[in-house]
This record gives structure tokens, C-alpha cells and sequence, in this order.
């Protein structure tokens, strides 16, 4: 006689009820190589995204230093002339600090991409934090290094925390980085061996137009809301 108890999943909550998505349908429409797939941020919540890199006449993606201090996971969900980093199939779990950059063999060919899901599990009841820095291109010394508050919002408070539509911190902090790195010269001058290192690309991340679609959808929101 089997004595042992029959394990039940438990039915999902009802303020964050189960969703599911074609990941190459979303992305297609993805707004940044970062953008969210589910609308949960809370703590505990399973964050997956998708960053879709191609190549074309917009060139390298260039390379920065992410710090997390929750995992990563990344699968390649299809590749072609990419780096071995970006080949289809890999899963990996990235270290909490870690480089990223460019998958692409060569980033002016057309024929080069790599599509990658991202995913990390928001934690409880812990300060998240996160970093961006980039690297000097002549003697890898930090030239800029921006930090930033990743906590989620409590448990079944996002909604009181964000608002009614949330968004990724780290897409965020990561278009701040760029902004405050590229708004100088200065900026961009190793403090270790005093070169001059170029603005980085963001307008191929497109993590200023998450941030700005973000905040043009909370006004549109509203708007109807007032209306």
C-alpha cells in the first residue's frame, strides 16, 4: 500500500495569474534587448526577457560590466554567424558580475544574430542591488560605474509600489548608466591611463525607448483614467 502523500500544486494567486507567450512573436515587437515578457516585478516573480541581437549598418553593440546580486540564466533560443558565446541551444547561469556585449561574429552583417532570453528570480525579503560600468577600450580600468536600488516591491505590492504598470529596474538603471556616460567627454576619460573612450551605443539596446515608452504609457493610462 502506497503510504506516501499525494503533492498537489497549489492553484496560482489571483493577482498574478499565469500568462504564456510565443517568445519569437514578442520578439519581433520587443521595445529593448531586455524588454520583459510578463508584467511581474514583485518579489518572487520569474522574469524572463528577450534581447534580440542582429547585425546591420548600426555596428557593434560594444561591451559593459553587469552586476546582479540575484542569478541570470540565459538560453539562445537561435543563432547564426554568432560568437560561441551566442550559439543556439547554450544555457548558462552568468556570474553576479558579469561582461556583456556583443554575440555576433561580424555586427554589420545582416546574416548575424542571436536570440536570448534572460531570466532572474526576484528575491525575498533582501536588498537587490545592480550596476552598470564600462570598461576602458585601451587598459579594461573603470572609467564609469553607476549602482542601483533593483528591490522589488513587496509581495502582492507591486501594484502600490509601481503602479498600475511596472517596469524593469534594470532597463532603467541601464539607461541612466548610458546617459551619464555619454553626456561627456570627461566622463569617458580613463582615470588610469587618460584615453578618451567613444559614447556607447545605446540606441541599439534601446533602453531609452523602454524607459520613455514606459513613461508614455503610464501617461496614457492615466489619462484615460481622468477622463
Amino acid at each position: 500500500m502506497n503510504t506516501q502523500p499525494t503533492l498537489k500544486m497549489p492553484r496560482p494567486s489571483e493577482d498574478r495569474q499565469p500568462l504564456k507567450i510565443n517568445v519569437y512573436d514578442f520578439g519581433r515587437v520587443a521595445a529593448a534587448t531586455l524588454t520583459p515578457l510578463f508584467p511581474y516585478f514583485d518579489e518572487g516573480s520569474i522574469v524572463p526577457t528577450v534581447a534580440l541581437f542582429y547585425g546591420g549598418d548600426e555596428g557593434d553593440y560594444d561591451f559593459f560590466i553587469h552586476d546582479n546580486t540575484v542569478d541570470e540564466v540565459a538560453i539562445i533560443f537561435g543563432a547564426g554567424d554568432s560568437t560561441r558565446r551566442g550559439v543556439s541551444g547554450l544555457v548558462r547561469v552568468s556570474e553576479h558580475s558579469h561582461g556583456v556585449g556583443n554575440l555576433l561574429s561580424d555586427p554589420t552583417n545582416p546574416s548575424s544574430f542571436s536570440f536570448v532570453t534572460l531570466t532572474q528570480r526576484q528575491g525575498y525579503g533582501l536588498e537587490q542591488r545592480e550596476a552598470v560600468s564600462f570598461p576602458c577600450k585601451k587598459c579594461s580600468a573603470e572609467v564609469y560605474k553607476l549602482e542601483y536600488d533593483a528591490t522589488p516591491p513587496k509581495r502582492g505590492q507591486q501594484r502600490e509600489t509601481m503602479g498600475p504598470i511596472g517596469q524593469l529596474e534594470t532597463v532603467i538603471g541601464s539607461a541612466q548608466a548610458c546617459e551619464n556616460y555619454n553626456a561627456s567627454d570627461a566622463v569617458r576619460t580613463c582615470p588610469s591611463c587618460g584615453h578618451v573612450n567613444d559614447a556607447f551605443p545605446v540606441q541599439r539596446w534601446g533602453w531609452q525607448r523602454y524607459a520613455n515608452q514606459t513613461r508614455a504609457v503610464r501617461a496614457a493610462r492615466d489619462a484615460i483614467e481622468v477622463g
